[in-house]
């Protein structure tokens, strides 16, 4: 099965949904380079994600998510982790879109949900009550499948996630 990677894979999804874990194992099973923008985000601004959305608000974010999505669009072959909410606004999408492979982690809600309680500190847990983060999801779940040439979900081990993502690819 031939596995050279000729534009960059996008993986999208929840927050928790395992795009991280899974993108560094695709990323090696496919011996390219992995990338997240939350990191990326952090090492060009000095802040992470949840220091800009505390200080300057969400469309400061946004306006810098949206930066690093242009840089991201324009790098060579690569597995890149996206936020969860980058697509969510069309101008990440088309711009992903065109640039690659955007693939859609699915993972169920609860799990996600048992995930992010693990750091009950998190913004996103302290400001939001369970029935509201259910409700983003869900309204999220819309754009990654808007914009994703695959949807696969995310209930086995990081090694065959992957390895399933190679075989819907090649």
């Amino acid at each position: 099965m031939p596995t050279k990677l000729t534009k960059p894979i996008f993986l999208c999804g929840y927050t928790s949904s395992g795009k991280t874990t899974i993108g560094k194992e695709l990323a090696r099973q496919l011996d390219v380079p992995f990338y997240d923008t939350d990191e990326l985000i952090t090492s060009q601004t000095g802040q992470t994600p949840q220091q800009i959305f505390a200080s300057q608000g969400n469309e400061a974010f946004r306006n810098i998510e949206h930066e690093i999505t242009k840089q991201v669009s324009s790098y060579p072959p690569c597995v890149i982790s996206t936020g969860g909410g980058l697509l969510t606004y069309s101008r990440n999408g088309d711009l992903l879109s065109k640039a690659g492979t955007i693939i859609y982690l699915n993972r169920p809600f609860e799990d996600c949900y048992k995930s992010l309680m693990r750091n009950p500190d998190r913004p996103l847990i302290k400001n939001n009550t369970k029935e509201e983060l259910l409700d983003r999801y869900n309204k999220r779940a819309v754009s990654y499948e808007a914009y994703a040439a695959f949807t696969v979900k995310n209930d086995r081990t990081p090694q065959a996630t992957a390895r399933h993502i190679i075989e819907l690819l090649f």
